[in-house]
């Protein structure tokens, strides 16, 4: 029973300190979105109240809550999860291949930013309470860690080319035509191919991707060489 118990404490551990970086990781994301088709001559996130920083315009009740708690819940070692994604429509932008080339890498690049920043933030948090102990620290330490590592994965899978991923939109922007619509239009297949990935696939997924996650999540630690 106390097993139990212990477990269901860590369970609820988890949550709470995966959900702010993820919660704000696919709110900035998907904002990112929809700010830069805006500047690309798109109003459709704006028009339809998109273009906003409350998290509630974004939350997806699968992708950001149920899903990352399946995940945590199953301790598949990968936790994951996504926004409703912004309304684009690409007919307005100025210039097709560069809109949807700068809009769909607008969230991968708002990740890694948003990665470096808690990281240099979580450097000061460092510098300021090593020489304290409490399970207080201990507890925001993970949230910070876990909120790094959430934007990094979140980034590092968005550039998987399989279509609806980002990385697919910015591979089809070089493609000729004929190629480009062909190889987006197997999106609306691409959930299947990417929940299989996560549910039966992660450890094969986890070997490729992990190294390049270590190393940016190094970089956004750079204090870690001066202390």
């Amino acid at each position: 029973m106390e097993n139990l118990f212990n477990t269901f404490i860590d369970f609820l551990k988890d949550i709470v300190t995966w959900a702010p970086g993820l919660i704000l990781g696919v709110t900035l994301h998907e904002y990112a979105h929809g700010y830069i088709a805006y500047r690309q001559g798109d109003p459709t996130a704006k028009n339809m109240g998109r273009l906003t920083l409350n998290p509630l315009a974004h939350i997806d009740i699968f992708g950001t809550i149920l899903l990352p708690i399946l995940l945590i819940l199953l301790r598949s070692g990968i936790v994951f999860g996504y926004a409703k994604p912004v309304p684009i429509n690409t007919y307005y932008f100025k210039n097709f291949r560069r809109g949807i080339r700068y809009t769909s890498l607008a969230g991968i690049v708002t990740n890694l930013l948003l990665a470096f920043i808690m990281g240099s933030i979580f450097g000061l948090y460092v510098f300021f309470t090593r020489n304290y102990y409490s399970n207080t620290i201990m507890f925001i330490a993970d949230i910070f860690k876990n909120t790094i590592y959430i934007n990094i994965f979140l980034a590092i899978f968005n550039l998987i080319p399989i279509p609806p991923l980002d990385g697919s939109k910015v591979l089809a922007s070089f493609l000729p035509d004929s190629a480009m619509y062909k190889y987006l239009s197997l999106g609306r297949f691409g959930f299947i191919f990417i929940f299989v990935i996560l549910f039966l696939g992660r450890t094969f997924l986890w070997n490729i991707i992990s190294p390049a996650i270590r190393f940016i999540y190094n970089i956004c630690l750079w204090w870690q060489y001066l202390l």
